[in-house]
């Protein structure tokens, strides 16, 4: 129940739900605290505005990335290949099986050509990190899609039990003897898992996928807001939010 609990405050605090209730709190006040209510309707506005923004997703979310570029193709020792769920998607309301999201289908592309090359264990860890949303664990998903691409049964070790990166950390801490890993996870989630992971014991070489930064020239068309950019600035904002709060918790 806590982590269901921490899960929705979590939500609420990220954008848009919390610029919605900045806004809303504004138009509660606007009869009783007129110049409070403006400014909290504006800023609300504005920053809505603003995160919607393809530039101001690009800047909050490419340091992130630039932390770990892609993994070159040279000679990897590792004991183990460890790739990080990143949700799935339930079709049991179309009759079929649940599949890897977008992203988590990015991170297994990467996690099953490595485990072909190098002939290691391909370690998918990931239960349900939405629990009152679906009941579909993302190491199950992955191990079905990687089976498909070709990688044999017994390269492929489920934990399907973990419901976030710290405890991804730990619990294939206990699955692995050896201490050097490759890590695949997205390119904004890599500084954070790479330093928890370390924090265990293990020796990370990070293998980065599902870049979500590109290139693109400033035009006046880069004013006009869009839904994925303010996706893409949520994502980025979460992940400093992140970063900051299990340093604080010394989990970092």
């Amino acid at each position: 129940m806590t982590f269901v609990i921490q899960k929705v405050l979590w939500f609420l605090m990220l954008p848009p739900t919390s610029l919605v209730a900045l806004i809303l709190t504004g138009l509660l006040l606007i009869d009783k605290r007129k110049r409070l209510a403006k400014g909290l309707i504006i800023s609300g506005l504005v920053l809505l505005y603003l995160l919607s923004l393809g530039p101001i997703a690009n800047m909050i979310v490419k340091p992130l990335e630039q932390a770990n570029p892609p993994l070159k193709k040279e000679k990897i020792s590792a004991d183990a290949i460890v790739v990080l769920g990143g949700g799935s998607v339930d079709l049991e309301w179309l009759g079929a099986r649940p599949v890897p999201n977008a992203e988590t289908s990015s991170r297994l592309l990467t996690g099953a050509e490595l485990a072909k090359r190098l002939g290691i264990p391909l370690i998918l860890s990931m239960g349900n990190g939405e629990p009152f949303a679906t009941k579909v664990n993302d190491a199950d998903t992955m191990a079905e899609a990687a089976f498909a691409m070709g990688i044999p049964q017994k390269q492929v070790i489920v934990e399907n039990v973990s419901r976030n990166t710290l405890e991804n950390s730990h619990a294939v801490r206990k699955l692995l003897k050896g201490d050097r890993i490759v890590l695949v996870t997205s390119a904004y989630h890599m500084r954070r898992a790479k330093i928890m992971f370390a924090k265990r014991g293990f020796t990370v070489i990070p293998a980065p996928a599902y870049f979500l930064c590109q290139p693109k020239k400033c035009t006046p068309v880069s004013l006009i807001p869009r839904s994925g950019d303010l996706a893409l600035s949520t994502t980025g904002i979460a992940e400093w939010v992140s970063l900051v709060w299990w340093q604080v918790r010394g989990e970092m």
